[in-house]
């Protein structure tokens, strides 16, 4: 394989910490969610962080795939939602809830494509099998 790109960032301090060092300049402050005994949810978390990530990179192989299929569209977008899950015995893990979707295509070609994104997109094959990923409409 042929490194593409890199890109490197530092988390201080934790869930109530800050992340910075990013090529861009980037610093995200970060908060822990009142649901883990919080105080302030004006930062981000890794759950949030998360979802930034595999909705970004889940868009981006769906744009990727519909270029090279010669497919056109109207636009395109990728929520995704992470869930926290804790387990008395084997700890904490995510589930994720994605919604993607393509205007200006048959729901059909929707699904082929979404179907191919989740085989495609780095962030669905690192979590495979780890994850729990489910596609709603």
């Amino acid at each position: 394989m042929n490194k593409i790109l890199e890109r490197q960032s530092t988390a201080y301090g934790g869930r109530d910490g800050v992340i910075k060092d990013t090529q861009s300049g980037l610093e995200i402050t970060l908060s822990k969610p009142i649901e883990m005994g919080g105080e302030d949810e004006n930062g981000s978390n890794p759950e949030e962080l998360f979802s930034v990530g595999y909705s970004a990179c889940f868009a981006s192989s769906l744009e990727y795939l519909l270029h090279v299929a010669h497919i056109n569209y109207q636009g395109l977008s990728v929520q995704a939602t992470t869930k926290l899950m804790a387990d008395a015995q084997s700890g904490f893990s995510f589930e994720l809830l994605v919604h993607a979707k393509i205007e200006g295509v048959t729901k059909d070609v929707e699904k082929k494509f979404v179907e191919q994104a989740y085989q495609f997109c780095p962030y669905s094959k690192a979590i495979r099998g780890n994850v729990k990923v489910t596609f709603v409409d």
